[in-house]
């Protein structure tokens, strides 16, 4: 009889596992906005953002950092925080990205992006630009679109003035970035894709070839990978085909020491919070 009774408890206790396994499961969805003017949201179970390219960190010696001025233009944190939003009345001034119809780029950054991209092409690959500079009221849009999908999904309501919106609203700011803290809105950020990639969504889906050699060059062109994967904890994104321009000086240090763009910026900027 004891034995039996044990016998029951293991079973119940390994029945509540399975279902926390599944629930689980069911839960473990990610929603991710591609491509710039045409973006289209996925939602999916399947979806992947792990970089393959990631190598360790290398030591950072203190006296090594590069001698900048990192109030200017080109060094400007954006995030969510209150003190790093942008305006709505912030816009660049911007030119036609090569080999794009109508996609943006700062007009003083735009040569460092244009000699980037012939130069992928010079080695080979077919780079796409998916996404470049975002109007502040097109990052409005698609925060909006994204709060208010997910309030009809998960709550079936379309009245903003419902509390059960604003909940939407605080889950839509994990995967859409709330209007004033995209970098694309800088005109310094640009997403970069292989236009051979694979149809899957997903970053290990795509050219890792092609990758690798963005991540060995960009920094002679002054732009890093601003979100890679195995900074998310800092960073607070995983877009590991988002590129940024900062200029080729701190560019090749951020690079080479395989830091992120929020360790960088610390260190010129104690006060800082991650």
């Amino acid at each position: 009889m004891r034995q039996k009774v044990i016998w029951l408890l293991c079973m119940a206790v390994l029945l509540l596992a399975l279902s926390g396994i599944v629930v689980s499961r069911a839960q473990n969805k990610t929603d991710i906005i591609f491509g710039g003017m045409d973006g289209a949201y996925i939602h999916s179970d399947s979806y992947s953002v792990i970089d393959p390219n990631a190598t360790p960190t290398p030591e950072v010696v203190e006296d090594d950092w590069p001698d900048i001025d990192i109030t200017q233009a080109q060094y400007r944190m954006v995030n969510d925080d209150t003190e790093n939003l942008l305006p709505s009345s912030f816009e660049p001034v911007c030119g036609i990205i090569d080999g794009t119809k109508f996609m943006m780029f700062d007009v003083d950054a735009l040569p460092y992006l244009n000699a980037m991209l012939h130069a992928a092409e010079d080695a080979g690959f077919t780079p796409y630009v998916s996404a470049a500079y975002r109007t502040y009221s097109y990052q409005t849009q698609m925060f909006n679109a994204k709060t208010s999908s997910i309030a009809w999904e998960m709550y079936g309501i379309t009245d903003y003035m419902d509390p059960r919106y604003q909940e939407a609203a605080e889950r839509a700011k994990s995967i859409t970035m709330y209007p004033g803290s995209s970098e694309h809105q800088l005109g310094l950020a640009v997403d970069i894709w292989d236009r051979q990639r694979n149809q899957n969504p997903g970053y290990d889906n795509m050219d890792q070839e092609f990758f690798a050699w963005l991540d060995a060059h960009c920094a002679e062109y002054g732009f890093i990978k601003r979100y890679p994967t195995r900074k998310l904890l800092l960073t607070g994104w995983d877009e590991p085909w988002h590129y940024r321009y900062i200029g080729i000086e701190a560019a090749k240090y951020i690079m080479d020491k395989g830091i992120c763009y929020e360790e960088f910026y610390k260190h010129y900027m104690p006060d800082f919070k991650y």
